[in-house]
């Protein structure tokens, strides 16, 4: 991706660069699992927690194959690893 569209595709939640997606990764999941816990899938606080994990995975087939696989689902997200490296083939960058 070319420097010019880096600021837009940050400010939309596209990262393009996997290193940058998988410490988002790392820091968001606890705070994904204390908020999903406490609060529940509807509250404000979580649903804003996934839309910022949706944002993550490359675009195209592999951001909707992780929609797909851990989001749509009310309970997708539990199975959700803690490592990004251990996301599948094809769900990730």
């Amino acid at each position: 991706m070319s420097k010019l569209l880096e600021p837009f595709s940050a400010m939309f939640g596209i990262f393009t660069d996997k290193r940058k997606a998988n410490k988002v990764y790392t820091n968001l999941m606890p705070s994904l699992e204390f908020i999903m816990t406490i609060k529940g899938r509807n509250s404000a606080e979580a649903r804003g927690l996934l839309a910022i994990l949706a944002g993550l995975p490359a675009s195209g087939a592999k951001s909707v194959n992780f929609a797909k696989k851990y989001l749509h689902s009310p309970d997708g997200w539990k199975d959700l690893p803690a490592n990004p490296d251990d996301i599948p083939f094809g769900h990730w960058h």
